[in-house]
């Protein structure tokens, strides 16, 4: 198992009944693969030699999950965007 694998949003048990939460959280993992340095670099600027630990990377797959569950749905709504399959 490689360490792009162990690093997990937190409660991926809501991926079974909500399929957009998975998909934000799967697709936000695999667009980010290996390169961790890419979740450094969003969270830092390119100049800072900045890291962020695994909690801390949980932490950002979680929040990108957020946005897929009803309230992170509304959310975007509510700015702006538009869910189109």
């Amino acid at each position: 198992m490689t360490k792009y694998n162990q690093i997990k949003g937190n409660k991926t048990y809501r991926h079974e009944q909500n399929p957009d939460e998975k998909q934000l959280h799967d697709n936000f993992l695999e667009h980010i693969g290996c390169n961790y340095d890419t979740m450094d670099q969003i969270a830092f600027s390119p100049q800072s030699n900045g890291r962020l630990n695994d909690r801390e990377k949980a932490l950002m797959v979680t929040t990108i999950q957020w946005l897929g569950s009803p309230v992170g749905q509304c959310f975007l709504c509510d700015n702006g965007y538009i869910k189109q399959k």
